[in-house]
Order: structure tokens, then sequence, then C-alpha cells
């Protein structure tokens, strides 16, 4: 129990200090607890009385202090309510809307962290408040905390990307919230030949803005070992999983991929591929394990291998 229970002046007694105190619990003074504090004429009690043993429920405390005579002082007593040690729930609203509010229930607990999502979806978008109580093993609510927060639009609007650092030559697009955008065949890639950073976010309705996602990906303008290819775009590189292949095929002739593992084994089966004009291939990379790959493109006896990062 924490408490600052009583302000005490040693005029109150037969000396002029206040050397010590003792408390006790409902009417229990036999078994009252002793504290000695250094010797002064007044003396502020802001101390955590020792109350773990008590059922949850209301109780009494009472308090005496001591003077330099060993004298005690006429008792003080005060109520109060002693709550569960545990936490077995809380209740959050929004907006003041407390008669609404949704209960919860949890595991006991000594300490509890609120890492769940709070059910918003009704509200409008626009700026609101959540408030949430925690609940003891008593049913009792402690102090309501609030904070503010900005209730976003559900449906996906638009979008923008950018790449490298170039957020000023970003290219905006719109977007419905069922539609889909193939990022990948449609990128322009209006950079130079190495390894270069792609970003993209998207906005809602109220035209708030996502935070921005950043993928890697790798360029090649052209391959002197396969004069017919140029333009070719890995992504993402490094991969989590997915890869994908763009290229433009000058003369439309077939290519042969295959993924390789860093001793030139082959992982992924060699596969013909006939690209027109510019196209785009994939492959779910998810099973192979991380480390250094690289992707063999074969046109007749002609190859080229371009280097990628399995996470």
């Amino acid at each position: 129990m924490a408490c600052a229970l009583i302000a005490c002046a040693a005029g109150a007694t037969r000396a002029q200090t206040v050397t010590g105190y003792r408390y006790w619990f409902d009417d229990d003074a036999a078994n009252a607890t002793e504290v000695p504090v250094s010797g002064s004429s007044a003396y502020t009690l802001n101390a955590v009385l020792e109350a773990t043993a008590l059922a949850p429920g209301y109780h009494k405390v009472t308090m005496q202090v001591q003077d330099s005579n060993g004298d005690y002082g006429v008792p003080l007593s005060s109520h109060f309510v002693q709550r569960g040690t545990a936490v077995a729930g809380y209740r959050y609203w929004f907006d003041d809307d407390a008669a609404n509010a949704i209960d919860v229930d949890v595991t006991g607990t000594g300490d509890y962290t609120l890492s769940a999502s709070l059910e918003a979806s009704a509200l409008p978008s626009g700026y609101h408040r959540a408030t949430i109580q925690l609940r003891d093993g008593i049913g009792e609510y402690g102090v309501p905390m609030s904070t503010h927060f900005v209730q976003r639009g559900v449906s996906v609007g638009a979008y923008e990307y950018w790449i490298d650092d170039e957020i000023a030559a970003r290219t905006p697009g719109t977007i419905g919230p069922a539609g889909v955008v193939d990022l990948i065949a449609d990128l322009p890639v209006n950079t130079t030949q190495g390894d270069h950073l792609f970003t993209i976010r998207f906005s809602d309705e109220q035209s708030g803005w996502s935070v921005p996602l950043t993928s890697q990906f790798s360029f090649i303008v052209g391959l002197p070992e396969l004069p017919t290819v140029s333009d070719l775009l890995l992504f993402p590189n490094p991969t989590n999983g997915e890869l994908a292949l763009r290229l433009t095929n000058k003369d439309h002739g077939s290519l042969r991929l295959a993924v390789l593992d860093a001793t030139g084994r082959v992982v992924r089966a060699e596969e013909t591929w006939n690209p027109t004009g510019t196209a785009v291939r994939t492959w779910d990379l998810a099973d192979l394990a991380a480390g250094s790959y690289g992707l063999r493109i074969m046109s007749g006896d002609q190859q080229a291998t371009l280097r990628f990062q399995k996470n």
C-alpha cells in the first residue's frame, strides 16, 4: 500500500523530536510494525507500508509517532482499499464514450504489457482519443490513461514511389480498393547500372500516407555475353523469398534459366523462357537456405550469371 498518510509534529508529544513511528492494520496493534527515523521536530510520512498480506477489500491503517523519550502520540487512522495484486483485465473506450467501454479479460499477472489491437474500425477518419483502465482481481479499476491518435482511411487510393533518395522525382499513381499494380513490370528504371533502392508508400482516401517501404534491387544495362539482352532488373536483391527478373530481349529468341548455389550447383532446374520485348519472370525461393546464389541466363551457346543474395 502506498501511503503519504500524515504530516506529524513532535509538539504533539512531550519531546521535541520525532524518532520513529509504528503502524498496524484493522486494530491489530499487537502486531504493529515499528520504523525508526532520524530525529526531527517535524516528519512527513511518504513511505510504502507493507500490506501485501491483507486480503483485497476495505481496511484501516493506524499510525503513532514516537518521540525521543520513547513515548507515542495519539493514534491517527485512515481507511483504504486493498486492491488485487494481479491484473485480471482492462477496459477501453474512445472519445469519452465510457458508457460503451469494451471489457477484456487477461490472465492474472502482477505486471501486464498491452500489445493488442483495439477495435476502432467504426470510428470516422480524423483525430480521436483512446482511454484504458486496468482491472484487478476484485473488479476494481485503476486510474484511466488516455492517448490521442489519428484514425486513417480504410481504403488505399493512391501510391507513389522513387529510386534511391530521389523523392522529388517520385512517380505517382492511383489504385482502387481492389486494384492491383504490377510494379515490377511497370517500374521505369531511369538510373545507372548497379544496386539501388526502391521506396514506395500508399495513401488512403483521407490523403494520409503510410510508412515508406524500401527494397534493394540490381539493375544491369547490358551483358557483353548476351548482346541481345538489355535493361535487366533483379528485384528484390537481397530477397526473402520472391525473386523477379525483368529484361528486354531484342531478338525475341529463347532463353534458358537456372538458379545456382555458391558452388555452381543447379538448385532450380533449368527452364526455357521465350520473352518478347520486355518481360518478367518470377521464382519462389522461400525454401532456399540463406546465402549467395546466381541466376544463370543462357542464349544458344552464350551465357551470363547474375548474383543475388537470399536472406
